[in-house]
């Protein structure tokens, strides 16, 4: 019990140091025009169908933070609106929202569509067969006798607040957990992309390059858009692509452990989860 605290003492240290002391923040600020699709019912997010957003992202459909619930008295689904979309290194919400006007029922976007039903706790995870970044076929049943914590990202998420910061949650983890001998042989991370057209072999590649993957214990891989949605819908992605090509994506974020006979451990929904709490339950857990 003494050495296990021992160990968490030290992960932890090695997490904030792989965090980075505090820096400046970098905040910009971006006006955005759109139609409401959803209203999350504790108000904390809304649903938007906007237009390009000059200097920052094409038109498509995303989750936004709100961090004043007044912002949103009075709007529903179906309203037009402007704001102010706020980005900072690692957040970003909408602020200053006005409603501009109201879509005619007829011309609404429909709203994103429910989830299916999701796995829990103890259920075996589909033995999918992902790419790596060599183009080389990976089967989940290749983790088997280790665990494995697995995010889905894609890596042109231009949100530091979605994709890039469970990548830096996962580099953080990386630090940790190669600084734990008898952790780093029995825990793999995995990062998936749900974005298989554009994110290629190379494209990953040089992603997990920039990142300071270590392929020994952290991978990115891909796999058909098909595979990759049916795989993360039972554990509770929502992914939704507009655009000729698709290449608009809406989604939401989840990240999961799976133990070394294949089956469901944890999941961790959104990105409010942190790489210390995580080294926690990883270490509470993999004994």
């Amino acid at each position: 019990m003494r050495g296990l605290s021992r160990l968490m003492v030290f992960a932890c240290c090695a997490v904030l140091t792989a965090c980075g002391g505090p820096r400046p923040a970098h905040v910009r600020q971006f006006p955005l025009t759109g139609e409401i699709l959803t209203i999350k019912p504790d108000q904390s997010t809304v649903t938007v169908k906007h237009e390009d957003v000059k200097g920052f992202m094409p038109a498509m459909t995303m989750d936004f933070n709100i961090r004043e619930s007044s912002l949103l008295k009075g709007l529903q689904a179906g309203d037009r609106i402007t704001a102010t979309l706020v980005v900072t290194d690692e957040d970003s919400y909408l602020t200053s929202i006005r409603k501009t006007g109201t879509v005619p029922l007829a011309e609404r976007t429909p709203p994103p569509p429910a989830p299916v039903a999701l796995l829990q706790p103890g259920d075996a995870v589909p033995d999918v067969v992902f790419s790596d970044d060599a183009g080389k076929p990976l089967r989940m049943s290749a983790y088997r006798g280790t665990y494995v914590l697995l995010t889905f990202i894609y890596t042109r998420c231009p949100l530091p607040d979605y994709c890039p910061r469970m990548n830096a949650h996962f580099a953080a983890l990386q630090k940790a957990i190669s600084g734990l001998p008898s952790l780093a042989h029995r825990l793999r991370l995995l990062s998936i992309s749900f974005d298989p057209a554009y994110d290629t072999p190379a494209v990953l590649k040089a992603k997990a390059q920039s990142l300071g993957a270590m392929p020994a214990l952290w991978r990115l891989v891909t796999a058909p858009r098909e595979t990759v949605d049916a795989f993360g819908a039972a554990l509770g992605l929502r992914v939704v692509r507009e655009g000729s090509g698709g290449e608009n994506i809406t989604h939401n974020l989840r990240t999961v452990l799976v133990d070394p006979d294949g089956k469901l451990v944890k999941t961790y929904n959104g990105n409010a989860w942190t790489p210390d709490g995580a080294m926690k339950d990883l270490l509470d857990t993999v004994k």
